[in-house]
C-alpha cells in the first residue's frame, strides 16, 4: 500500500516543473493578476474562475492501474493552502495508509506493515523527473493553472493555450465557462508526458471544483493511470491534520 500512496503522489505531481517560488501567497484569483504584465483575455478568465480556498477537504474514490497492479481504494484529503496535504487511504473499510505533505517533507504510514517512511522532495523529483512545490500539487488537484498566467500563449487548436518552462511544455484546454478541462505536460528531453482530464465540475461555495480527475502518465519505463471520483467537497476551516507514528512502527527508509 505504501507503493500506492507514493505512485499516487507521483501521478499528482508528474512534470509540474517550475521550482518553488519565494512568494508563497500567489493565489490564483483576480487580485493575483499583475496589471503590468500582458495576460491573454482567455487566461484572465481562467484565473477569475479558478478555485480559491484557504482550507479544502473531500473524499475521492480511486482506481489505479499500471502494468503490474490494478487497485481500487478511497482517499480522504485535507488541504491547507500552500502548506499541507493530508491523505488517508482506506480499503475494505479500514485505513491502510496515511500521508502528510508539507513544504519540506513527505511522510507516510503503512498500517498494513507497521512501517513509516520520510522523504524530501528530491525523492519525488527523482521519481517524477521534475522539481515541484506543494502549491503546484494543490493546483494540479484543484484544476488550476500551475504556471504564471502571463506565461501562456495561444496553441494551434481552439481553446488551448501553452507555455514552455525549462524542459517542460504545458498545454491547457478550457471550456465555455473558462474552467480547465485538460492539462497536458510533456518533458521535452525525457520524452515523458502526463495528461490530466477534469470533468463533472461541482458547485462549491459559488465556485466550481472538478468532480472527476482522470490522469494518465507515459514514460519510457512504463505507463500508469489514476481516476479520482471526488465527493463531499468542503472549504470549512480544518483544525487537525493528525499524523503520529506509533511506537511499534519501524522506519523503513
Amino acid at each position: 500500500m505504501k507503493r500506492i500512496v507514493i505512485i499516487t503522489m507521483v501521478l499528482l505531481v508528474f512534470l509540474s516543473a517550475c521550482k518553488t517560488r519565494k512568494s508563497r501567497s500567489n493565489r490564483l484569483a483576480k487580485s493575483a493578476l499583475d496589471s503590468t504584465k500582458i495576460v491573454l483575455p482567455e487566461i484572465k478568465e481562467v484565473v477569475n474562475n479558478s478555485f480559491a480556498f484557504d482550507f479544502l477537504s473531500y473524499k475521492s474514490k480511486c482506481d489505479y492501474k499500471d502494468a503490474n497492479m490494478d487497485q481500487s481504494f478511497t482517499m480522504n484529503l485535507r488541504i491547507k493552502f500552500d502548506s499541507i496535504i493530508w491523505i488517508s487511504v482506506t480499503a475494505v473499510g479500514f485505513e491502510v495508509a496515511r500521508a502528510k505533505l508539507d513544504r519540506d517533507s513527505i511522510r507516510i504510514l503503512n498500517r498494513l506493515e507497521k512501517k513509516y517512511y520520510v522523504y524530501d522532495y528530491a525523492f519525488i523529483k527523482k521519481l517524477a523527473g521534475a522539481d515541484l512545490s506543494i502549491l503546484q500539487i494543490q493546483y494540479l488537484l484543484t484544476g488550476n493553472l500551475i504556471f504564471p498566467p502571463e506565461a501562456y500563449n495561444f496553441a494551434s487548436e481552439k481553446d488551448k493555450f501553452k507555455t514552455v518552462a525549462g524542459y517542460i511544455e504545458n498545454t491547457v484546454a478550457i471550456n465555455e465557462k473558462s474552467k480547465i478541462i485538460e492539462q497536458i505536460l510533456q518533458h521535452l528531453v525525457e520524452k515523458s508526458d502526463a495528461d490530466v482530464l477534469y470533468s463533472n465540475y461541482k458547485k462549491v461555495d459559488k465556485q466550481f471544483f472538478p468532480g472527476k480527475l482522470d490522469m494518465a502518465v507515459q514514460t519510457p519505463k512504463g505507463n500508469a493511470s489514476l481516476i479520482m471520483e471526488n465527493s463531499s467537497i468542503n472549504t470549512n476551516p480544518i483544525d487537525a491534520f493528525p499524523y503520529e507514528v506509533p511506537s511499534k512502527y519501524a522506519k523503513a527508509n
